[in-house]
């Protein structure tokens, strides 16, 4: 049996978590205070009305969905290759996909740059969708490896018994039991694409084929003149975190379950 936790550290615990919780969300009060400065809810409206908005976030929503269905698939397949198929070069193969984890985003911008420029793939949405998908593989693949490793080899058997083959008893079978990691990487993909900044401004050089994320720059860049108004820009920055927090708010329970399932065996 545990013994029950002292009162005292009970209550550092609850300040320091207070604590904490008002550092992580003093930015997110001070961006909204700001959205309202000067013309108060108008800053919104002003951003609403730009001609380039509805572009800018259908480009987000169909580079963030492709992402998530790339990562997710090849997530799953690779995965339970790695944690429950027997074949030559398995140990080999795997650590090849966590040396991924190694890599330095920036390291490997200029050889991509230049494959991308000699496919002729610049304004395309390949150049959003193949990095983004690239980059969040082998962390995802990490994850959904270890929350399969908890799965006991016996329901597999029992599949197969059944008469699954290798392919159905993971559609019938492990996905069905691996709900919640598989809800973290949706989830983790959907933030790190949604986010992704860097990676328009590398490959894009049409404006009609930025995302969301790029909002903010090109509001500046055609609106502002000598001072910067600073409302209508951070009005389209609590516009571009809104998805995000809603998000994160319905499927937090699941996105933490899932956490502690895929990084503990």
């Amino acid at each position: 049996m545990f013994n029950s936790t002292p009162r005292s550290v009970t209550v550092i615990c609850q300040i320091l978590l207070t604590v904490l919780a008002i550092i992580f969300a003093a930015p997110l009060v001070v961006m909204f205070r700001v959205s309202l400065q000067g013309r108060g809810l108008v800053n919104y409206q002003m951003v609403l009305e730009l001609p380039y908005v509805p572009r800018f976030f259908l480009n987000s929503i169909f580079v963030t969905i492709c992402s998530i269905v790339l990562v997710y698939t090849v997530t799953v397949l690779a995965a339970y290759a790695f944690s429950k198929l027997k074949f030559r070069g398995k140990s080999l193969l795997f650590n090849g996909v966590i040396i991924g984890l190694m890599l330095p985003g920036g390291a490997i911008v200029v050889p991509i740059f230049l494959l991308f420029r000699s496919l002729n793939l610049f304004d395309n949405y390949l150049a959003l969708i193949l990095p983004l998908t690239a980059g969040m593989l082998p962390f995802a693949v990490l994850l959904m490896r270890n929350a399969m490793d908890g799965l006991p080899n016996e329901i597999l058997d029992a599949a197969q018994i059944d008469g699954c083959n290798s392919f159905s008893a993971l559609l019938l079978v492990v996905l069905p039991l691996s709900k919640a990691i598989s809800i973290v990487v949706v989830i983790w993909t959907f933030l790190s694409t949604w986010n992704d900044y860097f990676t328009a401004l590398v490959y894009m050089r049409d404006d009609a084929m930025l995302p969301l994320t790029h909002l903010p720059n090109f509001f500046i860049r055609r609106e502002m003149t000598n001072v910067p108004d600073l409302g209508p820009i951070f009005a389209s920055l609590v516009l571009i975190s809104l998805p995000i927090m809603i998000t994160y708010m319905f499927l937090q329970r699941y996105f933490e379950d899932g956490i502690v399932s895929g990084a503990l065996k």
